[in-house]
């Protein structure tokens, strides 16, 4: 018995991304400036000590770099020389350095800083001196989340092998290492012969991770997954919602399957598996045993189907009499027809000894 995906999942629907916002706190201050005088009878040459007329300031580009931009004055122009740390920075793919003349010995003095990590928190300082003089302007630099893991590609939702793997993947970038946890509601998707969580580490930090799960069911696997990706700076979460269509005609279930203990019109206890179904042309109702066979009707085993009301709605039932600890298990009741099938488990659990006794006529 197995599910027709092409029929019953022919459409899975994407998808939710969230990713959680960075805090950037910048303290600035301006150090006094020092003036350089001539006590040797020599002339200094015309010009103005450096110094800061305003604030500096910092902002945060578009593309997630981050600029720390002085303003100052000085003439003759003055070298400029970033520190992190108390250490001089040199230029290089994540840091850069631009000097622009905003005219009347004005300039403005920039530091770059590209791929923000939160590892770049910390005091920054630009030292500016010209022979007239020097002065420092600092940053207190607070970085809260940089190092979060982000999105390189959205996820998505796709199927291979005629749709009997449903694939939902996306990839990220992590600094630091992370962690991917699945969810499905409340619940931690776990590794099993139907689930495959896939996690690959690719170049540059980023991550490769997908949830492949073979013959999706919409009774198993409609609903939201949710892939959650964590390192010691933040969070990333990537949703996913799967829904499925069904085509018209073929069985659903209309209410929660339920399993009960009554007393069989024979008196004996009993179990009762209750199922409630709506499907057109004349469906065919199969329960499958926890070995995975047909089951059949015998002096313990009694199968029940009855009309529920108007719009070909149903209910059937599985009646087990005198049940022991050897009936525990999963049992699946197979509802179709020519327009598709629908799947429902029920799971069994009784205490006692596991006595296999003889054959119960439950196996075709």
């Amino acid at each position: 018995m197995g599910s027709n995906p092409v029929k019953v999942c022919t459409n899975f629907k994407n998808i939710a991304c969230t990713q959680h916002p960075v805090i950037l706190q910048i303290v600035t201050s301006i150090a006094p400036r020092f003036t350089m005088k001539s006590d040797f009878g020599l002339t200094m040459p015309e010009g103005k000590a450096p110094h800061f007329p305003q604030q500096p300031v910092a902002r945060q580009n578009d593309d997630g770099s981050l600029e720390l931009e002085c303003f100052l004055d000085a003439s003759p122009q003055p070298d400029i020389k970033w520190f992190y740390d108390n250490k001089e920075v040199k230029p290089d793919s994540r840091f850069q350095f631009k000097l622009d003349s905003k005219g009347n010995d004005s300039y403005s003095a920039i530091l770059q800083i590209k791929d923000l990590a939160d590892s770049d928190a910390g005091g920054y300082r630009c030292a500016i001196v010209n022979p007239h003089g020097k002065g420092n302007a600092n940053f207190n630099l607070k970085l809260t989340g940089f190092s979060s893991p982000t999105f390189v590609e959205k996820p998505q939702i796709s199927s291979r092998d005629d749709g009997q793997v449903m694939v939902m993947e996306f990839r990220a970038k992590s600094i630091l290492k992370p962690t991917f946890v699945w969810h499905k509601g409340d619940e931690i998707v776990a590794q099993s012969d139907r689930v495959n969580i896939v996690l690959r580490e690719e170049a540059n930090q980023i991550y490769y991770a997908a949830l492949e799960i073979k013959e999706p069911t919409k009774e198993k696997d409609a609903g939201q997954f949710i892939c959650t990706a964590k390192n010691d700076s933040g969070k990333l979460t990537a949703t996913f919602t799967v829904k499925f269509e069904v085509p018209q005609g073929a069985p659903t279930f209309t209410r929660k399957p339920q399993i009960l203990q009554v007393t069989s019109d024979s008196g004996d206890p009993a179990i009762v598996f209750d199922i409630g179904y709506q499907a057109d042309r004349n469906p065919e109702v199969m329960w499958i045993n926890p070995k995975g066979k047909k089951m059949k009707e015998s002096t313990r085993i009694r199968f029940l189907t009855s009309p529920d009301g108007p719009n070909n709605t149903f209910t059937a039932k599985l009646e087990l009499k005198n049940y022991k600890a050897k009936d525990s298990g999963t049992y699946t009741c197979n509802i179709k027809n020519e327009a598709g099938e629908a799947n429902v488990e029920l799971t069994l659990n009784i205490e006692g000894p596991m006595d296999d006794g003889g054959d119960d006529g439950s196996e075709a």
